[in-house]
C-alpha cells in the first residue's frame, strides 16, 4: 500500500504513453511533488480539524456522499489548483498533466485515511483499496488520452462516450468502498472491484493506445 502510488509515479514518468499524453519527465516529476505537498497539507487539516475516525452512518446514500467528498472530490478539485496556478497553458496540456499530480497527492493521502479512519486494516483496505484508487488514476489518464482526437477536431463521437465513462469511472471506487463499509455481501464488491480493475489497467490503456494512433 505504501509503495503502491510511488511506484506507479516512477512507472508513468518514464513516459507510458508518451505521445498521448506525456510533458516530460521533469515537468512530470515537478507535478508529482506538488501532489505530496498537497496530498501532505490536506492530511495535516483532517488531522487537525476533523475527528481521524470513521463512524458509519448506516445510510448508503449518506456514507457515499461523505467518502466521495472527503477521499476523490476534494482531492480532484485540490490537484487542479497546481495546474490553473502554475501553469498558463492551454486546457489541452493541463489534461495531459493532471494524472501526475494525482499519483503524488494520493501517495500521501490514501494511506493517512486508510490507517487513521479504520480501527481494523482488513484485506480490502489493504490490498484492493489502493489499487482501485490506482485504477482511478490511470482511467484518469487514459480518459484524458481519449479526449485527445476531440479536442483537435477528430472523433468528437468518442469524445460524446469519454464523458459519461469518466464520471463512472470516477464514483465506481466509491461506490465499492461504501458497499463494503455497510457490509454489503462480499460477492457483490469483490465483482465489481475486479470489473473495475479489469477497465482501468486493461481496456482503457488500449483504448488509449488506439486514439494515439488516429493522432498519428
Amino acid at each position: 500500500m505504501l509503495i503502491l502510488f510511488p511506484a506507479a509515479a516512477l512507472f508513468f514518468a518514464n513516459g507510458l504513453s508518451r505521445d498521448v499524453l506525456f510533458p516530460n519527465k521533469h515537468t512530470a516529476c515537478f507535478l508529482a511533488f506538488w501532489g505530496l505537498v498537497l496530498g501532505a497539507l490536506y492530511c495535516a487539516c483532517d488531522w487537525i480539524f476533523f475527528l481521524p475516525v470513521h463512524f458509519a452512518v448506516y445510510s448508503y446514500i449518506k456514507e457515499f456522499l461523505s467518502l466521495c467528498i472527503a477521499e476523490v472530490f476534494i482531492p480532484f478539485v485540490l490537484c487542479l489548483v497546481p495546474l490553473a496556478v502554475l501553469f498558463r497553458e492551454s486546457f489541452k496540456y493541463k489534461l495531459r498533466t493532471f494524472a501526475y499530480i494525482l499519483f503524488g497527492f494520493y501517495a500521501v493521502q490514501l494511506p493517512y485515511f486508510i490507517m487513521e479512519r479504520y480501527s481494523i486494516l482488513s484485506p480490502f483496505l489493504l490490498f484492493i483499496r489502493p489499487v482501485l484508487e490506482l485504477g482511478l488514476c490511470i482511467s484518469v489518464y487514459n480518459i484524458f488520452a481519449l479526449l485527445q482526437p476531440s479536442a483537435s477536431g477528430k472523433g468528437i463521437a468518442r469524445g460524446i462516450v469519454t464523458v459519461p465513462l469518466f464520471v463512472i469511472m470516477f464514483f465506481a471506487p466509491t461506490v465499492i468502498e461504501t458497499a463494503w463499509f455497510l457490509g454489503a455481501d462480499a460477492q457483490i464488491w469483490a465483482i465489481l472491484s475486479v470489473v473495475y480493475i479489469f477497465i482501468s489497467f486493461a481496456a482503457l490503456p488500449l483504448l488509449a493506445k488506439s486514439a494515439a494512433k488516429t493522432l498519428e
